[in-house]
This record gives C-alpha cells, sequence and structure tokens, in this order.
C-alpha cells in the first residue's frame, strides 16, 4: 500500500530527477484527519495490506511526533501489516535521535531507502 502523507519531495533540487518538479508535486504535508480517512476506507475493503510504503518523496522530514501518529493509526487500522518503509534523506536521519529512530522501529517503522543523491 503506498500511502500518501506528503506531496512531493522536502528537498527538490536534485538535478537528475524530475520526479517532484511539476507544479502539482510542490511540496506539502497532508492533514492527519486525511491519512485517517484513507486507512479507514482501507480497513473497511479488508484487503490483506502486509506492507506500507509513506509516500511521496521524503515523508522521514516529518517530525518524529507526526510520524508516530500516523505509524499508530497504521497499526489501528490495518494491525495485520508487517512492515512500514519510506524513502529518507540523510539529513534526516541526522536530525532524529537514536531513540527516536528506535520508537519509530518499535512502531513498525522498518526500513528507510537512504539517497544519497544530491552531493555534488
Amino acid at each position: 500500500l503506498i500511502l500518501q502523507v506528503t506531496n512531493g519531495c522536502s528537498w527538490n533540487k536534485c538535478t537528475f530527477c524530475e520526479m517532484y518538479t511539476s507544479h502539482q508535486k510542490k511540496f506539502s504535508v497532508h492533514p492527519l484527519e486525511r491519512i485517517e480517512q484513507q486507512l479507514q476506507q482501507i480497513s473497511r475493503l479488508g484487503a490483506p495490506v502486509r506492507r506500507v510504503f509513506l509516500a511521496d518523496g521524503d515523508a522521514m522530514t516529518l517530525p518524529v511526533n507526526r510520524l508516530k501518529d500516523i505509524l499508530q493509526l497504521i497499526r489501528r487500522y490495518i494491525p495485520q501489516v508487517q512492515r512500514v518503509s519510506s524513502y529518507c534523506k540523510p539529513r534526516n536521519i541526522k536530525e532524529k535521535t537514536v531513540e527516536q529512530l528506535q520508537e519509530l522501529r518499535e512502531l513498525g517503522l522498518g526500513l528507510v531507502y537512504v539517497g544519497c543523491e544530491s552531493g555534488d
């Protein structure tokens, strides 16, 4: 399941990437209420969701408390999920403490795809 928690990319300066350059992909954060509504709909469908990807370009730019809220909603509405993943820029890992990352792991965030593409 691709769960849209942000739109676009928080960095959006990589010269090689055209994924998030259109006006419609300007970075923004989706309201928690909207995310919860999406999860409620998925729960009602009863589809066997095992994995969730927090989209868009870099959901890990979100504050830890917002990520915790999202992970708790995933647990509430689709408890059978085995893994949650997200793209992540190195600076967003650096800005979170080890304890915060461990807490996110305990709430189900099992995989982050760290992108170092923007290094010149």
